[in-house]
This record gives structure tokens, C-alpha cells and sequence, in this order.
């Protein structure tokens, strides 16, 4: 979807700790916990295609109230989140060091 889409902006909703240890390719990082969460939302463009994700999905999930409620509507979420990506064998940028 990504290589057909390449308008679409990927928004990583975990945290920058997180974020740093491994995430998609051009994901923009957007702390959902973060206290200025909903301030950086508004600043987003309200027309643009974004993918949304956490980890599992559950912080992604109820952040969709969120961008609903600042009139988004092309918003896709990531069901399952970037555990389900690891799964299917997708690729990340990666920090880790082992």
C-alpha cells in the first residue's frame, strides 16, 4: 500500500523511545502520550493520507476519536500495529544493536 500510495504519510503514535529503537522507513514520529499530542495533530494537514500505528494497536486505536475530532477523515489504521508488521517480515529501520 505504501509503494502504491506515496502521497500517504506515516504517523509512528509511540513513544520517542520506542520510535529510536526501530520504526518504518520516512514514519514521522507523533507521541501519542505526549502532552502536546493533540496540538501537533492540528498542525497536520486535514487532507492529507495518513497511516496510523503503535506497537499492537491499542494507543493507535484510540487516538482514531482524536483525529476524527479534529475533521480527518484519511486516516488508515494499521490493525495490529508494527507487531504485525514484524510478523509478516516487513521492513524497519533498525537502532538496535545486539
Amino acid at each position: 500500500m505504501l509503494e502504491s500510495r506515496p502521497e500517504m504519510v506515516v504517523l509512528d503514535l509511540r513513544t520517542a523511545d520506542e520510535f529510536e529503537m526501530f520504526y518504518i522507513k520516512d514514519a514521522v514520529n507523533l507521541d501519542c502520550e505526549s502532552e502536546f499530542f493533540e496540538r501537533r495533530i492540528k498542525r497536520l494537514d486535514r487532507d492529507g493520507l495518513y497511516l496510523i500505528h503503535c506497537h499492537s494497536g491499542g494507543r493507535s486505536m484510540k487516538a482514531l476519536t482524536l483525529f476524527a475530532k479534529h475533521g480527518f477523515t484519511n486516516i488508515i489504521h494499521m490493525d495490529g500495529g508494527l507487531r504485525e508488521w514484524m510478523h509478516a517480515d516487513l521492513p524497519l529501520i533498525s537502532n538496535w544493536s545486539i
